[in-house]
């Protein structure tokens, strides 16, 4: 019987990449994977994916794949120049923006309305 796939999500800064993955797949498979769906020249090397630590705030490198489960979130880190890892690093939409777009649309849709716009 062939096991199902698993889906996870990679995030970095305002970037959010779903992947299929599949549970007997290494980390470089994951990782090419990962690069392939970013289509920005980077390579295995210079990518590092990060899952959570025991702690708060705490991040370890993904060693293997098998830890991973259906909808899980990972982090991705790309080599710098001077050969250094950048820091995870997410930027999290702000809640206020919706309700702000909201009322702009409404807005709009009333200056549209009237037998002057016919």
């Amino acid at each position: 019987m062939q096991q199902k796939p698993t889906y996870i999500r990679a995030k970095r800064e305002k970037t959010t990449v779903f992947l299929c993955i599949e549970s007997d797949w290494t980390t470089e498979q994951v990782k090419s994977k990962l690069c392939e769906a970013l289509d920005n020249k980077k390579t295995n090397e210079d990518i590092r994916i990060l899952v959570d630590g025991k702690r708060e705030g705490d991040y370890k490198v993904l060693e293997s794949t098998k830890s991973l489960q259906n909808n899980d979130l990972v982090y991705f880190v790309y080599r710098q120049e001077n050969g250094q890892w950048e820091s995870r690093n997410v930027i999290e939409p702000e809640s206020g923006d919706e309700d702000d777009l909201e009322e702009e649309e409404a807005q709009v849709t009333k200056k549209e309305k009237g037998k002057g716009r016919a």
